[in-house]
């Protein structure tokens, strides 16, 4: 009689113990799969976003550049504030100076900052989502930098969207 009472302990012991390791088993597949279903999207979204930098050009006097894009994808962008622009350039002293602006919705920015200038559909402004940069739009955004950029030199600007796409392009001095 003792053995039973026994063996029922061992049998109910080990019947919690296989549903406890079964719950964690279903729980780990199914974080898992959220998991790959994220990175699916996120991979989704890079695939969609294509920008084309048109054109990158010295502000007068050196201390602004501008960067016009086009928005050749299937991907809406905005927030700003978590794209990246990155320039690489040559002061009037010839010193390599790299810098990450950061983004302000002042216009005209302040010292290393940098803005959206305008968005445009076509040759008329954005009127559908405004501050949204759709498909199909041009957006031309205004950086500032101190110390100036300088004369006849070769520089770099990168920007990269929220989505993990960086494109750049190279301009000259003033």
């Amino acid at each position: 009689m003792e053995t039973a009472i026994v063996s029922l302990i061992c049998i109910a012991l080990v019947v919690f113990g296989g549903m406890t390791m079964s719950q964690g088993f279903l729980t780990s597949v199914d974080s898992t799969t959220v998991s790959l279903k994220e990175i699916g999207q996120a991979n989704e979204d890079i695939m969609r976003t294509q920008l084309s930098l048109d054109s990158a050009d010295p502000g007068v006097g050196g201390a602004s550049f501008y960067v016009t894009l086009n928005n050749a994808g299937q991907t809406k962008l905005s927030n700003f504030s978590k794209w990246d622009v990155i320039v690489q350039y040559y002061d009037d002293a010839a010193i390599l100076r790299t810098a990450w602006l950061p983004y302000t919705a002042v216009n005209p920015p302040g010292d290393n900052e940098w803005t959206v200038q305008w968005i445009y559909y076509g040759s008329e402004p954005e009127t559908f989502e405004p501050g949204i940069f759709n498909p199909g739009e041009r957006m031309k955004i205004r950086a500032d930098v101190n110390p100036e950029i300088g004369d006849n030199t070769t520089n770099m600007v990168v920007i990269a969207t929220p989505q993990g796409v960086s494109y750049s392009i190279q301009f000259g001095g003033p």
